[in-house]
């Protein structure tokens, strides 16, 4: 998902950036999560190297430090992340709403997103003072929050982080819904709408899950002080939930492009052509059918090979404007069979084409008589 997430995020960015040319605030804060979620990645992928999954009381005291400095990265890279995926969004939806009350909602949430995350990620940056007593386990230092050797207020850390950062995904991920019932929004955007909600359903699943396993086991102090061993799967959740955060942010962006180059790949429409004949109704089997379609004349100048109804839709529709306005055109006037029906007369017709050779046939032969000279 590490790689998947920043996939989406490189191709957005080279979209916005080098096709579209329409760089914004964005874009900036979704490249400040690829290079923090790729911190928090990597460090979720080499953590099990240093006991992740393992019970913590039979890891030796080297896996113990270098478990702990590696979910040190990782933590403070996760809790940057999300803010930085959620405070993206939230630009993002200030290009769609340029005025009324969705964009006050969104400016407020920057404001929030902003200052939750601000103090948040200060905490799991320094949760010691000096920082390497965190992962030092027997060094005299004073720590807090994240780093809090007290069970009660350990848990308080994450369980509040947590607790927040699901309210407002939830806020974050509803706020567009209202633009799916305005009566001017087009069917391509309620389609891209309901796209990115449902992908926030997910993330918002996913925070509820990672909020649930906080609380079975407080943080991974209950029953027994087990990080390594409790962790893993709230670890997981939170790092699937900022991984499909950044591919909802910037799957709109980068979908047009791909679509392009997939319809250039695979065939995306059929046209079938057909060609009906018209019968007087009585079974053709029987021999009693008769068709109502012309037959060519012979034309001692080849003037014409085929008959007019078999000329084809070009030559029925470029006649059709003499005729009838444009809105009856694909209702009745269709070939030239009916074409001659309704004008026999008119340039073009079969009449006036028999009657145009006939005339001619006639002046030749009357041409090509000898004159009577005076004996």
């Amino acid at each position: 998902m590490t790689c998947l997430s920043s996939i989406c995020v490189v191709y957005r960015l080279y979209i916005r950036l080098y096709v579209v040319r329409a760089k914004g605030w964005d874009d900036f804060f979704v490249l400040l999560y690829l290079i923090t979620g790729l911190f928090s990645g990597i460090g979720v992928c080499t953590a099990p190297h240093f006991g992740l999954g393992q019970h913590f009381i039979y890891l030796k005291p080297s896996d113990i430090e270098g478990y702990l400095r590696t979910f040190y990265t990782t933590n403070a890279a996760y809790n940057m992340s999300t803010t930085f995926i959620k405070i993206s969004l939230l630009f993002q939806y200030l290009r769609v709403f340029h005025t009324g009350y969705l964009r006050t909602i969104c400016i407020i949430m920057l404001v929030i997103v902003g200052l939750w995350g601000t103090v948040y990620s200060a905490i799991a940056w320094v949760p010691c003072v000096p920082v390497s007593g965190y992962w030092k386990l027997g060094m005299e230092a004073k720590c807090y929050g994240f780093g809090s050797r007290n069970a009660n207020e350990f848990y308080k850390s994450y369980l509040s982080h947590t607790a927040v950062n699901m309210v407002l995904d939830m806020i974050v991920f509803t706020i567009p819904i209202p633009l799916y019932f305005q009566r001017d929004t087009i069917r391509r955007t309620k389609l891209g709408l309901v796209g990115v909600v449902s992908t926030g359903a997910v993330v918002n699943g996913l925070s509820i899950w990672r909020l649930v396993t906080i609380v079975e086991h407080r943080a991974t102090t209950s029953p027994t002080f087990d990080p390594t061993w409790y962790g893993a799967i709230s670890i997981m959740l939170g790092t699937l939930e900022a991984t499909i955060a950044s591919i909802c942010a910037s799957f709109p962006i980068f979908w047009p492009s791909l679509k392009v180059r997939l319809d250039e790949i695979f065939v995306t429409r059929e046209v079938t052509i057909t060609l009906n004949r018209r019968s007087n109704g009585f079974s053709v089997d029987a021999g009693d059918a008769i068709e109502l379609q012309r037959t060519a004349s012979e034309d001692r100048d080849n003037k014409w090979k085929r008959c007019p109804s078999m000329e084809g839709s070009e030559t029925s529709q470029s006649r059709l404007a003499e005729l009838a306005p444009v809105e009856k055109r694909a209702q009745h006037y269709k070939d030239d069979f009916i074409l001659d029906q309704i004008d026999p007369l008119r340039k073009n017709s079969a009449f006036a084409v028999e009657s145009e050779i006939i005339s001619e046939g006639l002046s030749r032969q009357k041409s090509r008589r000898p004159s009577r000279g005076k004996k």
